[in-house]
């Protein structure tokens, strides 16, 4: 008899699907414990770590009798018995067997890996196909959208770098390449979301500069000194600076881009 193929989504809302067809999992805090089931997959969860995850120092006295109540509604929703099924008892804890299961974000960190080590070895068309596979698995604004509990918050912060840094390294790859007619584009949205990231800021400087946009580059960098200053009393790290002056300089495009661009992001 074939095994149902369950696919797990932590990116966007804690979602699951079998067969292709949706599993209702409950209300945002059932889906989260099963969430934290998944992140910690493989190993017995005990009830106080989900307490923990769920609720941090702000648990309820009821926690232990509402997370039992999660876990029996979620062994119903999911087919799960204690023994058998997706969510099971290992006494202690509870487990979900990571083999069971497809999971996005970890397709996606399994992309990066092999992107980033692509790019190590100097193959820049095998790294920019396999981060844009990685990138690909996104499917909401942010991960575990929704879940607001101390372990789901952690996760989502590492995998929002995660995914920014693959995100920076693949337009530094356009960049590199010339390939990408909406890179410059995504870089001036993206300074406007995450403005404290400067290696966006070094990109898009570059970007302007090579499309003999020198002006609007020295304009940037003004931005970025300005709002590094007003809102974090810094000032723009040695790299940011050196393309500065080179950019005042005026030095060819083509020393511009070999001083200057790095495909891996870099300590300030």
């Amino acid at each position: 008899m074939r095994t149902p193929e369950t696919a797990v989504r932590l990116f966007g809302a804690i979602g699951m699907t079998r067969d292709g067809e949706q599993i209702h999992l409950g209300p945002a805090r059932e889906r989260e414990c099963f969430g934290i089931l998944v992140i910690r997959r493989g190993s017995p969860v005990l009830v106080d770590q989900l307490i923990a995850d769920l609720w941090g120092d702000g648990a309820p006295a009821s926690a232990v009798n509402v997370v039992h109540t999660y876990i029996s509604r979620l062994r119903r929703r999911t087919g799960s018995t204690e023994e058998h099924g997706l969510l099971r008892s290992l006494r202690p804890g509870y487990s979900i067997d990571p083999a069971a299961i497809t999971l996005d974000t970890e397709a996606f960190e399994s992309d990066r890996r092999t992107g980033m080590a692509a790019l190590w070895a100097g193959r820049l068309d095998q790294a920019a196909e396999a981060l844009d596979r990685a990138l690909e698995h996104w499917s909401g604004s942010e991960a575990l959208h929704g879940a607001t509990g101390p372990l789901a918050t952690q996760e989502r912060r590492r995998l929002d770098e995660l995914r920014l840094d693959a995100l920076e390294t693949s337009l530094a790859l356009q960049l590199r390449t010339g390939t990408g007619g909406d890179t410059l584009a995504d870089l001036s949205t993206l300074v406007r979301r995450h403005p404290f990231r400067e290696r966006l800021w070094i990109l898009l400087m570059l970007g302007l500069a090579r499309e003999d946009r020198r002006g609007e580059a020295l304009v940037a960098y003004h931005d970025l000194r300005s709002l590094l200053k007003e809102d974090l009393g810094i000032g723009p790290s040695q790299r940011a600076q050196e393309l500065f002056s080179d950019l005042l300089a005026d030095r060819p495009s083509d020393e511009l881009w070999t001083e200057h661009l790095t495909l891996t992001a870099q300590p300030r």
